[in-house]
């Protein structure tokens, strides 16, 4: 068990380390790109996360949604219309594309339930800083630059 978390600890690494070196080779050699950041995705019923708490209210799977895990969600629309509006702008630089409020994991799959007519109640709760693999909790991106240049955020 532990050789396993450790394994995924190191692709997570691995993940982030190359998120961060493909932003700073677009930002050297495109200096008039824009790069964008995004947090996780919602809308229309086909993201990861809604997908998971259907599951988790079906009862189709087993788990938990955690209560310390943070995050700033964003509609897909929302995005795709800040993404357009980057894509035809003359704007450069990096660019944080998230939803406004922060919420837990289990707060993101109470709102998708209540929205689909779930019952919410069966989306159990637990924390991510006692799962075996505990990742970044805390993500929230600071959009508040970005919601002055892009009309399509927040």
């Amino acid at each position: 068990m532990l050789e396993q978390a450790t394994r995924a600890q190191n692709a997570l690494a691995e993940v982030r380390a190359a998120k961060a070196t493909a932003e700073t080779a677009v930002r050297l050699l495109a200096p008039t790109a824009s790069v964008a950041r995004t947090s996780s995705i919602i809308g229309q019923g086909g993201s990861v996360h809604e997908r998971r708490a259907h599951a988790l209210v079906a009862g189709t799977r087993d788990g938990v949604l955690f209560t310390d895990d943070i995050r700033c969600p964003v509609n897909v629309e929302d995005l795709a219309s800040a993404l357009r509006e980057l894509a035809v702008s003359d704007q450069a630089g990096m660019f944080h594309l998230a939803g406004a409020d922060a919420l837990s994991r289990h707060e993101l799959g109470v709102l998708i339930a209540r929205r689909d007519g779930l019952e919410a109640t069966r989306l159990l709760t637990g924390r991510g800083a006692d799962a075996p693999m505990p990742g970044a909790l805390e993500v929230r991106l600071d959009s508040s630059v970005t919601q002055k240049r892009v009309r399509g955020t927040g």
